[in-house]
């Protein structure tokens, strides 16, 4: 009898390497991320958090679901968010119906501002974006006997958090013109392709947004610079303009020499980045050319910023 029982807890060893049990993944943490982009960073801390309470109250399944997007997100991978048709789990009932409309067109917004960005631009806010989404979503499966959403007020805690987070992008991103022009060839195959970033004649812009009354660098800023470095680069004789604003808050000789500064951070950081110095110009505009129009006195984020143009000769 007991000379079977080796061959028992191979045969339960064998299968657990197979298939990790259900709550299996909160047993181990995900892997170090510092090396990852900023964005990354968050869905691992976002995500794992999640892991974590979700483990703590025994929902294995959504235990699980947030900690594998935890772990990838730490290795790199490309986590995208859930989706109105997301089924956590097996035993776990889909997106309640309530919320598949609103769940589908926040998850078209959110990636809407991915690619306008807002993964390099607002990385940690779009990393909370994300994570609140999944958040959303996963209590919107759980339902009570009646076939309503079990916890209400947990999901609409998460679907707040989205929206606040969506709001703390939205004013950071550009307008949205290179995707209509790209619509715009769509309409009209007959013309060719759209001149890409990088092409003679095509210049490459980018938005550098700066806190109030400071010059000095954010982390967001930091990789919207490498970013526009990394594609000057790419052409011999790309020539790089670099102008300051500031928002209308100050005295406006002081924000003249205040946009001076931000430009001149932008070009420091440019440099360090290889760009040679010779190829980049840089001027102040202070609260001349608004990006968003305001009264006098107006502390407007968008408009503290500096413009970055990469112009191939």
């Amino acid at each position: 009898m007991f000379r079977s029982l080796p061959i028992v807890l191979g045969g339960l060893l064998l299968l657990s390497a197979c298939a990790a049990p259900v709550g299996f993944e909160v047993r181990s943490a995900p892997a170090d991320s510092s090396h990852q982009s900023a964005f990354d960073q968050g869905l691992v801390a976002g995500y794992w958090a999640d892991t974590v309470e979700t483990s703590s109250i025994d929902d294995n399944y959504a235990s699980d679901w947030f900690g594998v997007k935890a772990k990838n997100a730490a290795k790199g991978q490309e986590v995208l968010p859930g989706d109105s048709s997301t089924d956590i789990g097996s035993g776990h009932k889909p997106v309640h119906e309530s919320q598949v409309n609103d769940i589908t067109d926040a998850r078209a917004k959110l990636m809407g501002f991915f690619d306008r960005g807002a993964r390099d631009i607002r990385p940690e806010w779009a990393a909370k974006a994300q994570v609140a989404l999944d958040c959303w979503i996963e209590e919107s499966t759980e339902v009570n006997s009646r076939g309503g959403i079990l916890e209400v007020e947990d999901m609409n805690s998460c679907k707040n958090d989205f929206n606040a987070a969506m709001a703390k992008i939205e004013p950071f991103l550009p307008p949205l013109q290179a995707a209509e022009h790209l619509k715009m060839f769509e309409l009209m195959p007959d013309q060719g392709a759209p001149p890409s970033p990088g092409m003679a004649g095509a210049p490459d812009t980018y938005l550098v947004f700066f806190d109030w009354n400071k010059s000095n660098l954010t982390p967001e800023a930091l990789g919207i610079i490498r970013t526009a470095a990394a594609n000057a680069k790419k052409a011999t004789g790309a020539k790089v303009e670099v102008t300051g604003y500031a928002d209308t808050s100050g005295p406006a000789d002081y924000n003249l020499k205040l946009s001076k500064r931000r430009a001149d951070a932008v070009k420091a950081e440019l440099v360090r980045q290889g760009i040679a110095a010779k190829n980049i110009t840089t001027a102040g505009k202070g609260e001349t050319e608004l990006l968003v129009q305001t009264p006098d006195g107006v502390r407007e984020p968008q408009n503290r910023r500096a413009k970055i143009i990469i112009q191939i000769r």
